[in-house]
Formats: structure tokens, sequence, C-alpha cells
């Protein structure tokens, strides 16, 4: 059955499938990542290909959105997911759910301007548009339903260990 364009059957399909075997929803997501010169790159996630680049103004040649928009609209894209999945489960018909981000970022770090300052978000503000046949109190239930649900969102707030290695430059890549 679909709600909200959500296939409820695939996810209750899925969710069964990890009560009975936790090892079901685990996932190692990748992609793969090339440079094209200048501040420009190309990352290939499944059969989907995001451009990266900076503004001009940045030194780059605005070929696609800067990194930072990209957490930016995964974030958003993330919420809106888990809000519209919150109400399906809800049975709640929604007709829109539109989401307005922005994120404070001092460059001043990036740019080795200033060490005592973090290169990432100083903060993130969301704010949630939707429509549904729903009262206001119900909707604030899911909107926050879904935030708490959010990978994006926790992996933005909580601290995810990163690793990097250097491979060999003359290593096949595979």
């Amino acid at each position: 059955m679909m709600r909200n364009g959500v296939d409820m059957e695939a996810v209750n399909a899925c969710i069964r499938a990890m009560q009975r075997d936790p090892a079901e929803g685990r996932r190692i997501l990748s992609g793969v990542t090339s440079w094209n010169g200048g501040a420009h790159s190309t990352t290939i996630v499944r059969n989907f290909a995001i451009a990266a680049d900076e503004p001009g103004a940045m030194g780059g040649t605005n070929r696609g959105p800067s990194p930072m928009e990209l957490v930016l609209s995964a974030l958003a894209a993330c919420i809106t997911i888990s809000i519209a999945y919150s109400a399906a489960e809800d049975e709640v018909e929604v007709y829109s759910i539109d989401i307005d981000v922005e994120g404070d970022l001092d460059l001043r770090r990036f740019f080795e301007v200033s060490g005592d300052r973090r290169p990432g978000f100083e903060e993130v503000r969301v704010t949630v548009w939707m429509d549904a046949d729903a009262p206001r109190e119900r909707l604030e239930d899911i909107v926050n339903r879904g935030y708490r649900r959010s990978p994006v969102v926790d992996s933005l707030e909580g601290r995810v260990p990163v690793r990097v290695s250097l491979a060999r430059e003359d290593a096949e890549k595979s």
C-alpha cells in the first residue's frame, strides 16, 4: 500500500526483517569522488553523479553546489524523508513538505586565517513548512519524530569518527 508516496509494504517488510535479524538493518554506503581540477569534483553514488564546486568568489568555477551546501541539502532531504515516513506510519495524508535550511559557516579556519575556529557549521537552522490533514499539534509531533530519527541529523550532532588514509598512487584502483 502506498501512503504519501511511501511503499509501506516494502517499509514494513524491511522492519520485520530487522526485527528477526538485526544484521538486516546494517548497511555500508559508499561513493567514489574524482577531482576534475580546481575545486570541482564529481561523486558517483549508485547510479547518480553529484557535482561539487565552490563559487567563483572562493576560487571555484561554480559548476555545482559547495560541499557544505550539499551537507545542508542532505540534511533537509533526510528530514523530509523522515517526516514523510512518520506521517505515513501515522496514516496522515501529506500534501506538501518544504524545508528551508541555512547554516552559519566561518571560512577563516578553512583558509587557515584563524586557527582557533572550527571549519564546520557553527549553527544550522531548519524550518519545516507542512500541509497535511492533521492538527498542528500532531504535525509538530510528526516533525519532531522525523527530526529525531534522521541519520543525517544524528551524524551532524554526534561525533562520527572519520578515518582518512592515503592509498599508494601507483596501486591499481579496483
